[in-house]
C-alpha cells in the first residue's frame, strides 16, 4: 500500500472519529439543555409550581442559601430534581384515590419563622370531639423526600390518620437542597421544634407526652433533632436552636441516617452537605454514629422498614443495631410480604390506609404509650 493511501486512509479515520464525536457532543449538549428546560425555576405562586428544592422563584421570598452555592448547577442533582418532579405527580395521583379520616380538626400553614418563606411553615391536626383535661398526646412529624422533595403536605393523610387515634399532629415543612444544604434543614427542624414547644399551650396539646417522627429523609432530620436535643455542644456546631422539647418517643420509619458512609447511595447523599462539605465543621457528623455519643438521654426509638425498602432497609437494620449497642431501648418491625406483594420504601406514610400500613403505625403508637407509661 502507498504511502498516499495510507495517509488518506488516516484522513478519513480522523474524519469519522470526529464526526462521531460531534454527534455525541450534540446528543450530550441537547440532553443537558433539555434537563435544564424540565428543571428552570417557576414562580412559588404559579399552579405549575412544585415542592422541588431549586425550582421554585420569587419576587420576594430569598430561597437560595449561601452556604449550598454550586449546587444548582450540579448535574447529578438536577436529574434528581426531574426524578423527584416526577414523584410529585405519581404520589399527588395516590393522593386523589386514598379518603382521609374526617372529623379532625385542622390548622394549615402556620408559619413558624415569619419571613414569607412557604417552607417555614406547619400544619395542626387533632380529633373533634372531648378533649381530655391533660390535653392530647402529641406526635410531630417530617417528611421525607430525599432532602430535595416535598412539604408536609406530602404526609397530610398519614397526620390525619395518627391524630384520628386520639392525638395532636403538628407536621412540619422545612427548605430543601440545593436552595440549602441539609445542615440548614436541620435548622429549619429545630426553629419549628422550638416554635411547636413555645406555642403549644394554645392548642389541645399536654406537652409532657410528646413523640418525633419521620420516614426516609425525615427520619434522619428526627434523629438528628434529637439528639442535638441534648448535646448544646453539637447545637453550637450546627447553628440549630434550643427546642425546650421534652422528647418522649422517637420513631424511625426507613431513616437514611448514614449519609457519609451508606455505601453507593452516599455519592448522592454526600453532596446533599455542598459543594464544599469536607470543610465544613459539620463533615465529622453526617453519620448517625458520629452524634449518637452525645445523647446520654436518648428516648426509646421504634424502626420500621420493609423487605422492599430497597432504599433504607439496610440503613434502618444498622441504626436499630447502633441504637442497642448503645443501651437505647428500641424495637424494630420488618414487615415481609404482603399479599405476595414486597412492601416498598415508607410504605406506611405514603399510604397509611392498608392493613400493613395500620398495623405499622398502631406498632408505633402502641410503643410510644408504653414508653409513657415508663
Amino acid at each position: 500500500m502507498s504511502q498516499k493511501s495510507k495517509a488518506e486512509k488516516k484522513v478519513s479515520g480522523l474524519k469519522v472519529f470526529l464526526i462521531i464525536v460531534l454527534i455525541l457532543a450534540i446528543i450530550i449538549g441537547l440532553g443537558i439543555g433539555v434537563i435544564c428546560y424540565m428543571v428552570r425555576p417557576v414562580d412559588d405562586q404559579s399552579d405549575k409550581a412544585v415542592p422541588v428544592g431549586g425550582m421554585l422563584t420569587s419576587q420576594t421570598v430569598e430561597y437560595k442559601h449561601t452556604s449550598a452555592h454550586g449546587l444548582e448547577n450540579n448535574l447529578i442533582l438536577k436529574i434528581m430534581q426531574i426524578v423527584w418532579k416526577s414523584c410529585d405527580a405519581s404520589d399527588t395521583a395516590l393522593h386523589a384515590e386514598q379518603t382521609p379520616p374526617e372529623n379532625i380538626i385542622s390548622h394549615k400553614d402556620i408559619e413558624y419563622l415569619e419571613d414569607g418563606n412557604p417552607y417555614h411553615r406547619l400544619d395542626v391536626f387533632y380529633p373533634e370531639g372531648e378533649i381530655p383535661a391533660e390535653g392530647l398526646p402529641v406526635v410531630i412529624d417530617i417528611h421525607g423526600g430525599g432532602w430535595m422533595y416535598a412539604t408536609k403536605d406530602l404526609n397530610e393523610y398519614y397526620c390525619k390518620e395518627i391524630a384520628s387515634k386520639g392525638y395532636i399532629v403538628f407536621s412540619i415543612s422545612y427548605r430543601l437542597v440545593p436552595d440549602v444544604t441539609v445542615n440548614e434543614q436541620i435548622q429549619d427542624c429545630a426553629s419549628a421544634l422550638a416554635w411547636i414547644s413555645e406555642n403549644m399551650s394554645n392548642y389541645p396539646a399536654n406537652a409532657n407526652t410528646v413523640m418525633l417522627t419521620g420516614d426516609s429523609a425525615g427520619g434522619q432530620l428526627s434523629a438528628y433533632c434529637t439528639v442535638l436535643n441534648q448535646s448544646p455542644e453539637l447545637r453550637e456546631i450546627f447553628g440549630t436552636c434550643e427546642t425546650n422539647l421534652n422528647i418522649k418517643c422517637l420513631a424511625l420509619t426507613s431513616p437514611v441516617a448514614y449519609m457519609n458512609h451508606g455505601g453507593l447511595f452516599s455519592v448522592y447523599t454526600r453532596m446533599l452537605w455542598g459543594k464544599d462539605y469536607k470543610q465544613k465543621p459539620t463533615y465529622e457528623f453526617m453519620d448517625i454514629s458520629d452524634i449518637i455519643i452525645y445523647a446520654d438521654d436518648m428516648p426509646p426509638t421504634y424502626f420500621i422498614t420493609s423487605s422492599g425498602d430497597t432504599l433504607a432497609h439496610d440503613q434502618t437494620v444498622t441504626a436499630y443495631n447502633l441504637f442497642l449497642e448503645r443501651g437505647i431501648e428500641s424495637e424494630l418491625v420488618d414487615f415481609d410480604e404482603y399479599e405476595g406483594k414486597k412492601l416498598p420504601h415508607v410504605f406506611s406514610v405514603l399510604d397509611p390506609f392498608s392493613e400493613p400500613s395500620q398495623q405499622a403505625i398502631d406498632g408505633a403508637l402502641d410503643f410510644y404509650q408504653r414508653a409513657l407509661l415508663r
